[in-house]
């Protein structure tokens, strides 16, 4: 990663086909690609349509800077399926990183994590596929896990309560993280704007000469800012700062028709 510069973007995504344009057409900020979230009931009636998706992107000048895989279990025989559907997506797209999730597993956790690895290498996705970070004894891969064994890791900072298991991390583990999730904790909920601990963790970044994908993952009623918040962090980091911190604005909570891109939240 030390031949290129931080990339920040936000994350935008889709369910299903025909949310395509509505979620996209107001986009003009490099993105994380959300594929759709739930295997079951989202990703396996889309999967055999990915042409689709690929030419949908293809036509428009949206920068994908990564993507983020749907939620299915990394440690079955189904990630063989969706795993390389979702590495033809990311090569035919021009994209090297893409994020999964460690799924929970209550017994063998060391098997499992071979498992995986082994299955990973089977799909030539070494390199490509990251791991994110969540709390949770029962994770496949904790974080500790994922530092431990020098694996690609998507580090999301809202995520993991503990700042200094944060700063740890990116202290041991800075060469091995494509993606930082980026947002911050509140009382009950997470991924709220970008707060003074996530400045924090971009100058711990900036100081360790990181290059990588710097990914805003904000809760919907936030998505106005996103636009305005990426301009922001990219003239800090440009300069040095100061950077202007708005405090988190809950104006479109619970308006759907206002969870959008635009500065007015309509897409």
């Amino acid at each position: 990663m030390s031949d290129k510069k931080i990339k920040i973007g936000g994350r935008v995504g889709f369910n299903r086909l025909d949310q395509l344009d509505a979620h996209f057409r107001s986009i003009d900020f490099p993105i994380e690609l959300a594929l759709p979230w739930r295997y079951e009931d989202l990703w396996l009636p889309m999967e055999d349509r990915i042409d689709e998706v690929v030419d949908f992107f293809r036509a428009r000048d949206i920068e994908i800077l990564s993507l983020h895989a749907t939620q299915g279990r990394i440690t079955e025989q189904s990630f063989l399926s969706w795993g390389r559907k979702t590495l033809q997506v990311a090569r035919m797209l021009g994209v090297r990183d893409v994020t999964i999730h460690p799924n929970s597993v209550q017994h063998q956790k060391m098997q499992s994590q071979e498992q995986v690895r082994r299955m990973i290498r089977s799909m030539d996705g070494e390199g490509i596929f990251s791991i994110e970070t969540f709390g949770g004894k029962h994770r496949v891969f904790s974080p500790q896990n994922l530092v431990e064994q020098g694996l690609p890791m998507t580090l999301d900072v809202a995520h993991l309560h503990d700042r200094s298991l944060v700063r740890q991390i990116v202290d041991r583990h800075h060469s091995n993280i494509p993606t930082v999730h980026l947002s911050a904790v509140g009382k009950g909920e997470h991924h709220l704007p970008t707060d003074d601990f996530c400045i924090e963790i971009v100058d711990q970044l900036v100081k360790k000469k990181w290059s990588g994908n710097l990914i805003l993952e904000y809760l919907p009623w936030h998505h106005y800012r996103v636009r305005d918040d990426i301009n922001a962090l990219e003239n800090y980091i440009r300069s040095g700062g100061p950077v202007q911190l708005r405090p988190a604005d809950d104006k479109f909570r619970g308006r759907r028709d206002r969870y959008g891109y635009n500065r007015d939240g309509t897409n």
